[in-house]
């Protein structure tokens, strides 16, 4: 038995030896080189195209491989000279023994080096691959089935092993002659470690690229610790690096670097993936977050983790940007940091435990995309405190955009009603899909302080958008709704209601003076349509009323103007100086818009000394106003600062308002005050004669001849019929 074992060892190593042999004289007296030729008849057969090979070195034991230098392929026919694809030189080789053995593939390292690839476009649409691909895409008719099955699945194949890939001094060139664009990766270079499924290998990648419009040159960086497995669908890449640098004019600063960093995997046969330790470092930006991703592998996949950008400096983020941002306060925009969690998926995406820190400015809530499709945007948000004021442009800036600044300074004055030719923006808001609350609990802007914000928004595409604020101010509430329905021919229709307001602090905080003080109500609705703000303002219809208590009118004294009238009646010379305003106990007004012209004629003003009402027109779209009071003494005690007035008891003495709402005039019917007081003086005296004559004899005669007097003159009441009017306030 032993005798045989010896026997057929020694066969076996025979032939091993025979083998060796073999490989051996074949490798030695083989040259591949004879064969360019008829791979090139091959190649021209199969592609139409051109190839040159330099030289090609076959190696048979212990690895089967080949090296081959100098290859190039031709371009296709109208692309140029310049070959499509060439090779400095380029290696591969597997080991024999393993594949012979336990039906192993153990490559040996991969290597390539010099090649360079040109690819290009026509302005046609023709590229330079587009026979390539046509020649070796599948015969027609071809099934599915026989495609599939050309390939030996049960090729008994247990494994393959790299040792690894190593490409130096590769370039792509990309020219798109449709889109005017090119595109160049240069000097790129691809090292691994020994790659072997199941197994962790090293991976470092680095390229530079240009790109010609914009003009835009960038170096990248990519290294990672890679783990595949084919059989699972399962695949690693922790301690993933990514560093770009790019430069040029449409950079930022000129040259601007992102770095990226994470930990990611993917199973494909559960549909899951997971991003671990992201990070991304940009421009003093520090964002980190982390991700889990389900259903993957079909169409109900989504993602959701959380996201956080550590403290930082918006206003030095944007100068890193190429940005400079004036505001008011020079102090805003310098403290910034967000924490959120993020989901989503094919349809949708989500912010929902948003912690927003900006300045002073705490902000919580969510805000989404709850269709992609249709860009519907919902939110509820809520701040504790927002100073917008803080966030404007400097108030220099501000003044230097109006016409006055302008022409103050030299420059063009806006051309009049220029305001008025302003579009309104259709398109934008016919597009606007957008449905979500705002609560901020102190709000200020353009100096105007608010309390307990409440901001409703429901603007659902192609459809009328509105908006409701309601808040606290000033002592009292404000409630605002505002709705505007796009179209051809947009509408706008506004409701403000303004509930026990404090005139003198807001209209101070407003404009910055108080102009009128008291407290009130003021309602107002209106509507209108236009495509500009002009049409809009000559197309307005609606209704506004207002009703104030216990305040002062400032800017001209009423009281003051009737003596001015009284002294130029009776030829006297008025020199009088006294606080230009005008009490009041009660004022209120209504009136009518119509097409962007308001009427009123019930103007209600009393005071202790004298009572006032009148009518006229106000021209919103003109900015214009035309309107007469009709002031009437009912005190002769002296009050608003000057002298008494019981000259001028009874008398209505008209003031006539005109010009601008920017340049008011006023003129006082001094014709009519005279016409009045002439009448009262004849009236009574016929009145002393009727008492002279029948005063004593026929009393009730005289009383009735003396009441068709006062009918005939159109005599009003005296001062002492009508209501007891208050004291005067102590003159200031």
């Amino acid at each position: 038995m032993k005798k045989l074992l010896k026997i057929v060892f020694g066969l076996v190593l025979a032939v091993l030896l025979l083998l060796i042999v073999a490989v051996a004289l074949f490798a030695i007296f083989f040259d591949a080189n004879n064969f360019r030729g008829q791979i090139a008849a091959q190649v021209k057969n199969a592609s139409g195209r051109d190839i040159t090979i330099g030289d090609i070195h076959l190696s048979v034991f212990p690895t089967l491989g080949a090296r081959i230098k100098n290859v190039s392929l031709s371009n296709a026919a109208g692309f140029g000279a310049a070959p499509f694809a060439s090779v400095g030189e380029a290696e591969l080789g597997v080991r024999l023994l393993p594949l012979l053995r336990n039906r192993d593939v153990q490559v040996s390292s991969i290597t390539v080096d010099g090649l360079q690839l040109n690819l290009a476009k026509q302005a046609d649409g023709k590229t330079n691959w587009d026979d390539l691909v046509a020649k070796t895409s599948k015969p027609a008719g071809t099934s599915a089935e026989t495609s599939s099955n050309s390939v030996n699945t049960d090729s008994g194949i247990r494994s393959i092993d790299i040792a690894g890939i190593s490409i130096r001094n590769a370039a792509l060139n990309y020219r798109d002659d449709q889109a005017h664009k090119s595109y160049l990766l240069s000097k790129l270079k691809l090292e691994t470690g020994a790659i072997e499924p199941g197994k962790a290998f090293d991976f470092d990648l680095g390229f530079s690229s240009q790109l010609t419009q914009p003009a835009i040159t960038a170096d990248t960086k990519i290294s990672a610790k890679l783990v595949f497995d084919l059989t699972e669908k399962a695949y690693q890449a922790s301690k993933l690096k990514l560093r770009v640098k790019a430069s040029g004019k449409e950079i930022p600063n000129g040259t601007q670097t992102a770095e990226l960093g994470a930990d990611l995997s993917y199973d494909g046969s559960k549909g899951t993936l997971s991003l671990a330790n992201g990070r991304l470092d940009a421009g003093g930006l520090s964002a980190t977050a982390s991700l889990q991703g389900t259903g993957l592998n079909g169409s109900a996949g989504r993602f959701a983790g959380p996201l956080s950008i550590k403290p930082f400096n918006p206003r030095e983020l944007l100068k890193t940007f190429g940005m400079s941002l004036e505001t008011a306060d020079a102090d805003a925009l310098k403290s910034a940091s967000l924490s959120a969690q993020i989901e989503g998926n094919a349809t949708a995406a989500r912010i929902s435990n948003i912690v927003l820190e900006l300045d002073q400015t705490h902000l919580t809530g969510s805000l989404g995309v709850s269709s992609f499709e249709t860009q519907a945007l919902d939110f509820a948000l809520k701040a504790d405190t927002l100073d917008a004021d803080r966030y404007l442009p400097p108030a220099q800036k501000q003044a230097a955009a109006t016409p006055a600044a302008r022409k103050a300074a030299g420059g063009p004055a806006a051309p009049s009603g220029s305001a008025d030719a302003t579009v309104l923006p259709v398109d934008a808001l016919e597009k606007l899909n957008a449905n979500g609350t705002l609560d901020v609990g102190k709000f200020k802007l353009q100096n105007l302080s608010m309390t307990d914000v409440h901001l409703k928004l429901a603007a659902p595409r192609g459809r009328e958008k509105r908006v409701d604020l309601d808040s606290k101010l000033y002592g009292g509430t404000l409630s605002n709704t505002t709705r505007i329905t796009p179209g051809t021919k947009p509408t706008l229709a506004e409701s403000l209601k303004l509930s026990s307001i404090s005139a003198g602090p807001l209209l101070i905080d407003l404009q910055g003076k108080d102009t009128l003080t008291g407290t009130g109500d003021v309602a107002l609705n209106v509507s209108g349509t236009g495509r500009t703000v002009g049409e809009l303002k000559r197309a307005l219809d609606g209704t506004v009323s207002f009703s104030f208590k216990n305040g002062a009118v400032k800017g001209f004294n009423l009281g003051q103007i009737i003596r001015k009238g009284e002294a130029f009646m009776s030829g006297q010379q008025y020199d009088e100086t006294a606080v230009q305003e005008t009490d009041f106990t009660e004022l209120s007004a209504s009136g009518k818009i119509v097409n962007g012209v308001l009427h009123s004629d019930d103007l209600n003003a009393a005071s202790p000394l004298f009572r006032v009402n009148g009518a006229g027109q106000v021209d919103i779209a003109g900015q214009t106003i035309d309107y007469v009071a009709k002031p009437m003494i009912v005190n002769t005690a002296t009050g608003q600062g000057g002298k008494q007035l019981a000259d001028l008891n009874g008398v209505v003495i008209p003031i006539h308002v005109t010009g601008s709402f920017a340049q008011p005039r006023y003129s006082i019917d001094v014709k009519a005050a005279l016409q009045q007081k002439a009448t009262e003086k004849l009236q009574q005296r016929i009145g002393d004669q009727l008492d002279k004559k029948l005063g004593t004899s026929n009393p009730a005669l005289a009383n009735q001849l003396k009441e068709g007097l006062g009918a005939l003159f159109g005599r009003k009441k005296k001062p002492e019929d009508a209501a007891p009017a208050q004291s005067p306030p102590p003159s200031p």
